[in-house]
C-alpha cells in the first residue's frame, strides 16, 4: 500500500496536478493559526503536506514550518514556492523528537488501515511532544476499505473511510481531542477535523 500511495503521489507531483486549497481549508488552517498565537507557539510540521500548500500558509504567519510527505516530487514543487518539505513517511517521520511545537496533518490518515493508524499517531506525536496541539483532518464516513484508480491512469491509492468515533478512538491513543467536527460532505464522503492535545 505505501508503494502504490508513493507511486501515485510521484506521478501527481510530476504532473502538477494537486489544487489549490479550497476556502473551506484555509478557514481551518486560519482558525488554527489563531490558537497558535494564542499559545504563543513558532513552529508546525505538517505530515502528509504534498506540494506544501499549507505550508505556504504557516510561513506567510510567520512559524518555522517542515512538511513530510512519501513523494520527492512534492518536496521539490514545495521548494519553488519557498516552503521545506522533507521526503519521510508519517509513521517514521525523519524528525528529532519533540523539536515543532505544533502539529498539522490533511488528508492523510485515511491512506492508512485502521492497524496502522495509532503507530502513525505516536511517531506524529513524538515529533511534537507533549502538551502540543495537533489539527488533524480526514476523509470518513461509513467504514470502507477501497483502492481507488479513478483519478490516475495506471496508479491507486487505499482509502480506508472510518465513522467519526472510531477515528476519535484512534486518535485518543496520542494525546486527548479537545475537539472535533464534521465539515459538509462532497461526493457522498465527510470531511472530519480533529484537534488532539499530545
Amino acid at each position: 500500500m505505501r508503494a502504490d500511495l508513493q507511486s501515485y503521489y510521484e506521478r501527481e507531483a510530476k504532473l502538477e496536478l494537486r489544487k489549490e486549497l479550497r476556502s473551506g481549508r484555509l478557514g481551518v488552517r486560519e482558525r488554527y493559526l489563531e490558537l497558535l498565537a494564542a499559545e504563543g507557539r513558532t513552529s508546525v510540521v505538517d505530515f502528509g503536506s504534498g506540494p506544501g500548500h499549507d505550508g505556504e500558509g504557516f510561513v506567510a504567519a510567520g512559524l518555522r514550518f517542515v512538511g513530510v510527505d512519501l513523494a520527492h516530487g512534492n518536496g521539490l514543487l514545495a521548494a519553488k514556492a519557498g516552503v521545506a518539505v522533507v521526503q519521510g513517511s508519517i509513521t517514521a517521520p525523519p524528525i528529532r523528537h519533540g523539536i515543532f511545537e505544533a502539529g498539522w496533518s490533511m488528508s492523510t490518515l485515511m491512506h492508512l488501515m485502521e492497524h496502522q493508524v495509532t503507530a502513525a499517531i505516536s511517531a506524529m506525536a513524538g515529533a511534537i511532544g507533549p502538551g502540543a496541539p495537533m489539527m488533524l483532518g480526514m476523509w470518513g464516513g461509513e467504514r470502507a476499505d477501497n483502492l481507488e484508480e479513478d483519478q490516475i491512469d495506471g496508479e491507486r491509492r487505499l482509502f480506508s473511510l472510518r465513522p467519526v468515533e472510531l477515528n476519535r478512538r484512534l486518535l485518543e491513543t496520542g494525546g486527548t481531542v479537545e475537539s472535533s467536527e464534521i465539515l459538509p460532505s462532497q461526493n457522498g464522503r465527510e470531511y472530519q477535523l480533529f484537534l488532539l492535545r499530545v
